[in-house]
This record gives C-alpha cells, sequence and structure tokens, in this order.
C-alpha cells in the first residue's frame, strides 16, 4: 500500500523568515526556497543529506526541462542548463512548470512506503539484518551503539520510535552516514561519510540551493546518461555492490550506500528497519564529487611521483579558518599547484565571480559538516561525533594571490602559537610537580590548553578574515596592508599574552620556586636546539613570551 508520498507530504525541516521551523515536502522546498532562511534539521550533517537531495532533484529536472517546461536536449544545446541557471539567478527562484512536469511524471517513485519501490528503500532487504529504532543508530543526534547506551542522549528509550516525517529525515541521513557494523553481509564505508564535506550558503534556501547547483559541470564533460537513483529500478538489487564512480550529479548525490527498508507499525510509526550494504565504489579521484576538501598523496617513496587525490576528512580538533588553504586551493608556485584542488562549489564560486554574476563585494558563507567515526575500531567504525562550522570571507580573496599567501601566514603562526602554549602548559606543570599516575605530566591537559588557545582567537581571527576586503587598491598599497597585518598581529598577541598569563596562574607557590629537572628522567630531545630547561613558572613563561613575540613580530614594530 502507498504512503506518504515526499514531494507533497511535510518532511523537511526548514526555518522561514520569522525564524519558525517547519516541515515542507520537496515541491514547497524548491518552489518557495526564496521564503526560508535554510534547512534546520536535527544536525548539520542532515542537512546536508537533504541538500544533496534537492541537488540531484534540481539537476535531474533542469538537465531536462527549461524555465517554461518545455522539453530539451542538452546534447544539442549545451548552453541550456547554464542558461536556466541564470534566468532563474534572475528571477530570484525556481520556476514552477518544469518542477511541477517532472514531478508529476514520477510522483509515483517518492512513497516513503510502497510495495514494489519505495523511496530510497528496496524490498530485496527484507530477511537481512533487522534494526529497532531503539538501538538509535537511525537517529543521528544518538550514533548509539548496540551494546552501550548512550550516557547523554536527547531522547528517551519510549521516544526511539519515530514518525513518518522523521523517519524520512534519518533515512536520508543513513543512506549518507550509515557505520559498517551491521552483518551479513557488512556494508562498505558509506560514500558521504568519507568526505570532507564543504557548500555554500547564501542569504535564503533559494541561493543555497543554485549557489551548489554547478550547472554546466556534466554538459562540460559530456554526461548525459545516468538517472538518479529514484528512476532505476530498485526491487531485485545486489547488496555491496561495486558499481563505477556515477558519471553525472545527480547519480552521485543520490547513491544509495546502504539497502534500507523501514517496518511501519499500525499506529503509523517506525520501530524497525532491515539493512544492508548498498553500492560503493574506489574513492580515488573521484573529481566528480563537488562538495569535499581534498587531500593530495603521493604512492610509493619517490620524490617525483605524482600527485593523486583523496576526499580530506575534516579534523574535529581544527577549526575551518585553518583549513583556509583547502578551501581556498590557491596555486601560488609550482610545488602547490600538485598539491593544492580546489572544492568543485569553490571553482563554481570564483566561476560567478568572474562571470559578474556576483559583484566585488559579495562575501561568500562557508559552510562544513561531518560525522567522525573511531578509526581505531575498523571493523565497526562507530560514530563518535558529529560536528560542524561555517566561515565567511570577501570572493576577491579567491583570485588575490598577494592575501591569500598573507592568510595562510597568519593561520601558520597561530599553529606556531598554539605549540608554545602547549609548551607554556607542560613547563608550568612540571614547575609545579604535578604528575600523572605514571610520573609524566599530563598530555590531554597540553592538548586541553592548545584547543582552549584556539577558542580564544577563533572570533577575532573570523571577523578579521571577513572584514578583509582585498581590494587591488588594498593589494597594491604596502602601507596599508602592512597596517592592516599589523592589526590581527597585535590582537593575536595580545589574546595570548593573556592566556599565557592565565596558565601560569592557575599553578600554586610551588612553581614560582620550581625544580629542577632530573636529566637521567629526561627524554633527549630531537631537535637541533638542546631543549630549554624550565625551573620555574616565572622563567617558563618569559620564555613563552618571547617565543609569541617572535612569532608576532609584526606587532611588536607597530606598537614602537
Amino acid at each position: 500500500m502507498q504512503e506518504f508520498n515526499l514531494i507533497e507530504e511535510p518532511w523537511i525541516r526548514v526555518l522561514d523568515k520569522d525564524c519558525r521551523i517547519k516541515e515542507v515536502g520537496i515541491r514547497e522546498a524548491l518552489l518557495n526556497a526564496y521564503e526560508f532562511v535554510e534547512l534546520s534539521g536535527e544536525t548539520k550533517t542532515q542537512d546536508f543529506a537533504i541538500l544533496r537531495l534537492l541537488l540531484a532533484a534540481m539537476y535531474t529536472i533542469f538537465y531536462r526541462y527549461d524555465i517554461d517546461g518545455n522539453e530539451i536536449d542538452v546534447r544539442e544545446n549545451k548552453d541550456a542548463v547554464e542558461n536556466n541557471w541564470k534566468s532563474m539567478w534572475a528571477d530570484k527562484r525556481i520556476p514552477s512548470k518544469p518542477v511541477e512536469k517532472y514531478l508529476a511524471k514520477w510522483h509515483d517513485r517518492f512513497w516513503l512506503f510502497d510495495d514494489v519501490q519505495p523511496f530510497y528503500q528496496t524490498k530485496a532487504v527484507e530477511g537481512k539484518t533487522k534494526k529497532t529504532i531503539s538501538s538509535a543508530k537511525m537517529i543521528g543526534t544518538l550514533f548509539e551503539s548496540e551494546n552501550k547506551v548512550r550516557l547523554f542522549a536527547d531522547r528517551k528509550e519510549e521516544g526511539r520510535v519515530l514518525s513518518y516525517p522523521e523517519a524520512a529525515r534519518w533515512l536520508m541521513h543513513l543512506n549518507c552516514f550509515d557505520d559498517i557494523a551491521a552483518k551479513n553481509p557488512t556494508p562498505k564505508r558509506s560514500w558521504v561519510g568519507q568526505l570532507g564535506l564543504i557548500a555554500l550558503k547564501g542569504k535564503n534556501l533559494f541561493e543555497t540551493i543554485m549557489l551548489n547547483f554547478c550547472a554546466d559541470l556534466d554538459v562540460s564533460n559530456n554526461i548525459f546518461d545516468e538517472c538518479p537513483s529514484w528512476e532505476q529500478d530498485n526491487y531485485n538489487i545486489e547488496f555491496n555492490r561495486l558499481i563505477n564512480v556515477p558519471r553525472n550529479q545527480a547519480a552521485l548525490l543520490s547513491l544509495m550506500s546502504r539497502r534500507v527498508l523501514l517496518c511501519r507499525r499500525e499506529d503509523n510509526k517506525i520501530e524497525d528497519y532491515y539493512l544492508a550494504g548498498g553500492d560503493y565504489f574506489e574513492d580515488l579521484e573521484v573529481f566528480q564529487e563537488q562538495m569535499t576538501l581534498w587531500a593530495a598523496y603521493q604512492e610509493g617513496k619517490k620524490e617525483d611521483a605524482p600527485y593523486k587525490y583523496r576526499p580530506r576528512r575534516h579534523d574535529p580538533s581544527r577549526k575551518i579558518w585553518q583549513e583556509f588553504s583547502s578551501i581556498v586551493g590557491f596555486n601560488v608556485n609550482e610545488v602547490d599547484t600538485e598539491k593544492l584542488r580546489r572544492p568543485g562549489v569553490i571553482n563554481r564560486l570564483n566561476q560567478l565571480y568572474d562571470d559578474k554574476i556576483l559583484g566585488r563585494s559579495y562575501i561568500a558563507k562557508v559552510v562544513t559538516a561531518a560525522v567522525i567515526y573511531d578509526y581505531k575500531q575498523l571493523m565497526t567504525l562507530p560514530v563518535i561525533d558529529v560536528i560542524s562550522d561555517s566561515l565567511n570571507f570577501h570572493t576577491q580573496i579567491l583570485e588575490n594571490e598577494t592575501w591569500y599567501e598573507r592568510i595562510i601566514e597568519e593561520v601558520e603562526k597561530c599553529d606556531k602559537a598554539a605549540y608554545y602554549v602547549s609548551s607554556l602548559y607542560k613547563n608550568v606543570q612540571i614547575a609545579s610537580g604535578r604528575k600523572d599516575k605514571d610520573g609524566k605530566t599530563n598530555l590531554s591537559g597540553e592538548i586541553d590548553a592548545k584547543m582552549r588557545f584556539y577558542d580564544s582567537i577563533d572570533e577575532p581571527f573570523r571577523l578579521w578574515l571577513e572584514n578583509l576586503r582585498a581590494d587591488e587598491d588594498l593589494a597594491q598599497d604596502d602601507e596599508r596592508a602592512d597596517r592592516c597585518m599589523d592589526e590581527i598581529e597585535k590582537t593575536l598577541r595580545d589574546i595570548a599574552f593573556d592566556f599565557g598569563n592565565s596558565i601560569a596562574g592557575q599553578v600554586g607557590l610551588n612553581a614560582i620556586l620550581g625544580r629542577k629537572k632530573d636529566p637521567s628522567k629526561e627524554k633527549a630531545s630531537s631537535d637541533k636546539k638542546k631543549e630549554h630547561e624550565i625551573v620555574s613558572s616565572a622563567e617558563a613563561l618569559n620564555y613563552y613570551f618571547a617565543g609569541i613575540s617572535k612569532i608576532f613580530r609584526r606587532a611588536g614594530k607597530a606598537s614602537e
């Protein structure tokens, strides 16, 4: 029996202009996107899963219809899709005729429950591993192990059955970010879960969809022969199926990494579901993927080996601005040319800027998200965290080599300052005589101090970057540029000084007198310079201040 069609039934959570969260169907999410501020699901990773679904629909619809709902042949008219994009951007809304025409034609493929082809599911999985919602693996705010109850859960046991709208949202999320703990057979890693997810955010949901809709991508690559997963026959389908990399965007964005079947109860709730492995492919140089950072590596030990690329996962210990070089991917010399690769959505942003569709004052808003897996448990890859971040910068920086290098320089200085912070923490612990149970200093405390330092400089660095306008006159005016750099370095230095004082002030009087290291218990330093021997918190602090002043030397010159 068919029930709950995702085209018209409300299930996608959005934030409206009055800051109220409401649920809408696919049709309303697309046609009224200009009225919504953003997707507003339970997690940012869920928003990414829904955004990828909406983008898959956009690629499919506007590769087949023009804005008036007339069928087009992109093989004969390769400018048609880009023209569609430009017309929609100018009108500031997605036209209804092509959307309505497509959704009417494929309406029966969007039933959440269907005896033949339920949406993003397959009947073939019946009899495979059966899960209960109460185990909470499907609920992305919990990701609870079946063997261990999460200590701080946002749902009580009785709240772990899902309504149809909740089940639809978490179905999208499970398909993108599931672990590999299921059996018979054990699934492969989901594609989206391996990505360092990145997207552009606009003033409203319409702009967000359009900025991430790389309209001419498949046309420029002469790819026309694939379709989204909901148009494919999923009734009798293989498990853990190794496939070729999807060649077009609609197929890639709607990839079914899992075989799932929701089990509904008579009270219209979901308590159980079947789960098995779905489609997967090799993750090497999948440049069709537009929504990820990239990491370069060389096979073998030869220095001249060519660079290859895999998705670069987000490091939960790093702020998004620390990944600025990976986001912007500016090739400033021959060495970096091979190491850096821009995310596809950033290339699209640069293209829109070059074409003057986005003005010189346009501020790019970048958002990232990821599910963090425990790679120490390779057999199951349990989820240990969900993270997200955002960053704003003027689009001009994408083509300004000088300011790109200056920003990267400041990021590197922050990392060096963080090293001095961890060293200071270690040294004042030694000075005060504090040891852990193994007689060593508390390394977790060093890491914590380093992270708290990044937290303290996070907001001022973001504001500096957002307000930085790399206009030609600023780039060519050395005095103005130097003043801008002096300003941020003074801010960072002052924060680092205050932070150092707070670390030194947290230890007792014993640290002021200090104590001498036992040379027989100290490991030899790998540094060429002899490790500085700290005997008191005051000496440790002086050494720290000297290091910070050397890093942010611009701040010292500016204050003279």
